[in-house]
């Protein structure tokens, strides 16, 4: 090479121009920690796996002090794709970036269906079991003990092994349209007892309509039990 096309070209071989490298191994390498220090930072302690699917080729730097800053761009999704950006400075100057993808799964033991559970199925130690199960999502809250389910009732079709969540389970219908009911509410400090018919099905919590069986008159409440409906509050 003539020495002006060598000046247009900076001079000297690929090696004398570039003389440093940020190899694939330490761009995986410094992603991986990053990943792990944002988990943590949210509390993260369930046992997870981070997989590596796209890496960055190895990068050719000029001389001068290099710093790698990483940074996730973004929320880490659970099971999908996690993007970790390293951006790589050259003297304080910005040069390059490298982008990796992580596939990043959590797992933890969790309430499961034991069988098939149908909507409006009350719930027993029998129907559920503990098992391993992937964290489809960062902010799901599983269910961990019986005594959470128990006397619960699905509010859709749930298949065998299928994570118990609260959103997906009610309490049970104590109530049919009909039943008799024992109306409480308090009068100056005083409880109050009237003898009352449900006008509407109810779960327990539930606010229904119901009649005083003396006066006739409907009013609202909010079933206590499989017999007691308590009025007032919010209509």
């Amino acid at each position: 090479m003539f020495p002006a096309a060598a000046s247009a070209y900076g001079g000297g071989t690929q090696a004398e121009r570039f003389p440093q490298t940020v190899t694939a191994a330490q761009f995986a390498a410094y992603a991986q920690e990053k990943l792990e220090q944002e988990l943590a930072a949210r509390g993260e302690t369930r046992r997870h796996t981070l997989t590596l699917t796209r890496a960055a080729a190895a990068m050719h730097a000029p001389a001068g002090a290099l710093i790698c800053e990483v940074k996730v761009p973004g929320a880490i999704r659970y099971g999908g794709l996690t993007p970790v950006h390293v951006l790589v400075y050259v003297d304080g100057k910005f040069y390059r970036r490298a982008v990796l993808y992580f596939r990043v799964q959590v797992y933890d033991t969790v309430l499961v269906a034991a069988h098939d559970l149908r909507p409006e199925q009350t719930i027993g130690a029998e129907d559920v079991r503990l098992a391993e199960v992937t964290v489809e999502d960062a902010d799901t809250v599983y269910l961990k003990e019986v005594a959470e389910v128990s006397g619960r009732v699905p509010t859709r079709f749930l298949s065998s092994g299928k994570p118990l969540v609260a959103t997906v389970l009610q309490a049970a219908r104590v109530l049919e349209a009909g039943d008799p009911v024992t109306l409480v509410t308090r009068y100056h400090g005083i409880e109050v007892k009237a003898e009352g018919v449900a006008l509407q099905r109810g779960r327990i919590g539930e606010r229904i309509r119901v009649r005083n069986a003396r006066s006739a008159k409907v009013l609202l409440g909010t079933v206590v039990d499989a017999h007691t409906v308590q009025l007032g509050g919010d209509g």
